[in-house]
């Protein structure tokens, strides 16, 4: 039978069956390189009936703290040998971009491989991810609102064209475009490792824990709790083994640049510039905060140090995302669905955030009264 020839719904069935097996080809395959995958999990869409949501990765069965989950071998990742040192004191994030550029082009080369390439298993994976998961690749006009919620001079929209198009390493190619994405979502240091990039991000929900990647057999993964049937498997993409302490440099409007979609609580600040960092939680009482832990002291303590400059930014960010928001809603009909509720989120999250967090100084700094 005929692709053309295949009703819209026979259609849909061969698309997701192709997908499914292109998952169970690469479990498969890193099985064959001496990995493992636990029986007791699996890989699927997070909404069922939608073919187009993400992938998840999810307990079949109750697994106990300690079980291993995964082991991903050396030889499955796609990587780079001539790595620069990215020292955080010296010189770091041009040598990080410099990793980057020639990982992509690592990853460039096996894309147009195909079947051919070592990874092939992985590579068909990665031939099913679309450009324009993250805001750089989005379309002219959600990149145009976006920017508009993050500070003047911000490289959400624009990182492709600075770190990698004027330096170099990739021309106006929209396929080398996509390859720089892909690689900025996906990869873990200098390492893009299959099946480890299929589990989904949650600081509030982590469930596993993981040795160094660099360790002689690889990348193993267990439960660091007891996890039930039917529960998602969740990482940290900022608070892990191999992430150089990025936490203390990366907040949640980093997640949505880096990874395309807003963050779940907690929600983490970070202005470097003007000494400001911290975190706001939502537990059963609602929403807390939590200030920057290295400094030892108490949150409000730490409050009091952010002083009449702190809340003044504070309140120009506020300023900045509810003039955005409204921006955003007025161009509802010129925005991309996908790209139009990924930003509302981040508006209602954002504006939510602000608007707590304000008060709390203004009761550490003035006391009930001035509220």
């Amino acid at each position: 039978m005929f692709i053309s020839a295949l009703t819209p719904t026979l259609l849909l069935m061969f698309v997701i069956g192709a997908q499914a097996n292109v998952v169970e080809d690469m479990i498969t395959w890193v099985q064959s390189m001496g990995g493992s995958f636990s029986e007791k999990v699996e890989i699927k869409r997070m909404d069922p009936e939608d073919n187009s949501s993400p992938y998840g990765v999810y307990a079949k069965e109750n697994i106990e703290a300690k079980e291993n989950l995964m082991i991903i071998p050396h030889e499955c990742y796609i990587t780079i040998h001539d790595v620069e040192n990215m020292d955080v004191d010296y010189g770091w994030e041009e040598a990080y971009h410099n990793n980057l550029c020639n990982l992509a082009h690592k990853l460039m080369k096996e894309m147009k491989l195909g079947e051919e390439s070592q990874y092939a298993p992985y590579i068909a994976y990665l031939q099913t991810q679309k450009r324009g998961q993250l805001p750089v690749n989005w379309s002219e006009n959600g990149k145009e609102v976006l920017k508009q919620f993050y500070p003047e001079g911000h490289k959400v929209v624009s990182w492709i064209d600075q770190n990698f198009k004027q330096k170099g390493c990739i021309g106006d190619d929209p396929f080398e475009e996509h390859m720089v994405e892909m690689t900025l979502q996906r990869c873990f240091d200098v390492a893009l490792i299959p099946i480890w990039d299929m589990v989904n991000h949650d600081n509030g929900r982590i469930n596993t824990e993981n040795d160094s990647m660099y360790e002689k057999g690889g990348l193993t993964v267990r439960a660091s709790k007891n996890i039930e049937a039917g529960e998602q498997i969740y990482a940290s993409y900022d608070k892990c083994v191999d992430c150089m302490g990025v936490q203390y440099m990366w907040g949640t409007s980093d997640i949505l640049k880096d990874f395309g979609f807003v963050e779940n609580y907690p929600h983490r600040y970070v202005d470097m510039d003007n000494d400001i960092w911290f975190e706001i939680h939502n537990g059963t009482d609602g929403l807390s905060l939590v200030g920057d832990e290295r400094d030892g002291d108490d949150v409000y303590t730490y409050i009091t140090d952010i002083a009449e400059d702190g809340l003044e930014i504070l309140e120009q960010g506020l300023l900045r995302v509810a003039r955005a928001g409204m921006r955003l809603h007025k161009r509802r009909s010129d925005i991309p669905d996908h790209e139009w509720r990924t930003m509302n989120e981040f508006y209602v999250r954002h504006s939510t955030d602000y608007i707590f967090v304000i008060s709390e100084v203004k009761k550490v700094l003035y006391g009930n009264d001035e509220l």
